[in-house]
């Protein structure tokens, strides 16, 4: 219950600060660019998870994302917390949506596939004394990926990034729908 009101509290502090820094950022003037890498921190569900992403623009408004992601939360069996990490490599499309003519926020929408590998109770199928894991502890996973990202720009190379990624794999041990809500910095290298 506490993780869902920490998520809920992190979705709630990102959106105002982003309206907070578009109505303070009027100044400022991006620089169209062809080359840009992020780094995000976030939550899951029942956890957390970290993102380094590339982005390489195909022409003004769209561009090919690339990303790897690792994420660290616990599901409930018998009421004993088991640990799950999931380490997966996302590859997408993404369009702007919505941006300002001074080219300072950006909004964009963005779907993919996804393939990873999926570590339950770091291995080990036995949970407690007597009880043990009726499922694959490590897995192979695959699937898609929809995702909608905000920029806000604080100078013409650093932006602000909000990521919001739905990911689905198909043959999930625990689940096939994935939560992540990331904040973090997007450089503009090219």
């Amino acid at each position: 219950m506490n993780h869902l009101i920490r998520t809920k509290n992190l979705v709630s502090n990102t959106w105002i600060a982003l309206v907070l820094l578009f109505l303070c950022s009027n100044e400022l003037f991006a620089q169209s660019h062809k080359i840009a890498l992020s780094l995000t921190g976030g939550v899951v569900q029942d956890g957390f998870g970290g993102m380094i992403t590339g982005d390489y623009k195909v022409n003004e408004f769209d561009y090919l994302q690339f990303n790897v992601q690792a994420s660290f939360a616990t599901f409930e069996q018998n009421s004993i917390d088991i640990p799950v990490d999931t380490y997966s490599f996302n590859a997408g499309f993404f369009f702007d949506i919505l941006r300002n003519n001074s080219r300072t926020f950006a909004l964009s929408l963005g779907a993919g596939g996804t393939i990873g590998y999926e570590t339950i109770n770091n291995d080990d199928p036995n949970i407690a004394v007597n009880q043990i894991l009726n499922i694959k502890t490590n897995t192979l996973v695959y699937g898609a990926y929809a995702g909608l990202d905000a920029d806000l720009f604080i100078s013409p190379v650093v932006a602000i990034n909000i990521k919001l990624n739905e990911t689905y794999h198909v043959n999930s041990e625990i689940g096939e729908f994935t939560p992540y809500a990331g904040l973090g910095v997007k450089l503009i290298i090219k």
